[in-house]
This record gives structure tokens, sequence and C-alpha cells, in this order.
């Protein structure tokens, strides 16, 4: 039974590593970054030309780290 959850885990693994695309990791599940309007990103991906260039996706812009208005 070990075996087979080995296997099955290494295969997914495996087929991760095989994805289309260049993707960057991004900010963090416990520290994410956010876009402009709020939604909380975890990677970037990139051009055509295979650039990642500027992030529009920054910790200022998530909600929880504006400072309160008074």
């Amino acid at each position: 039974m070990m075996k087979k959850i080995v296997l099955a885990l290494g295969t997914v693994l495996l087929l991760t590593g095989c994805g289309p695309g260049r993707w960057e990791p991004f900010g963090a599940f416990t520290d994410p970054v956010c876009m402009p309007d709020g939604s909380v990103s975890f990677y970037q991906q990139a051009d055509d030309k295979g650039t990642l260039g500027t992030p529009r996706a920054t910790k200022e812009n998530c909600p929880w780290n504006k400072p309160q208005k008074k």
C-alpha cells in the first residue's frame, strides 16, 4: 500500500514539473501579495517574450496592509 502512495505522489510531482510556461512564485501563503484591486496573487506569469517585467502585485495593495482610516 505504501508503495502505491509513494508512486502516486511521485507521478504527481513529476507531472507538475511539466506544466506549460514559466511560473514564478510570488509572495507566500502566509504573506501574500495583492493586485491593485485587492485580490491575492501567488504567482506571476511571464509575457510572450519570457520576461517577468515589473510586478503589479505588491504587499501594499492588500487591504490588511493599508493604514486604517480614522
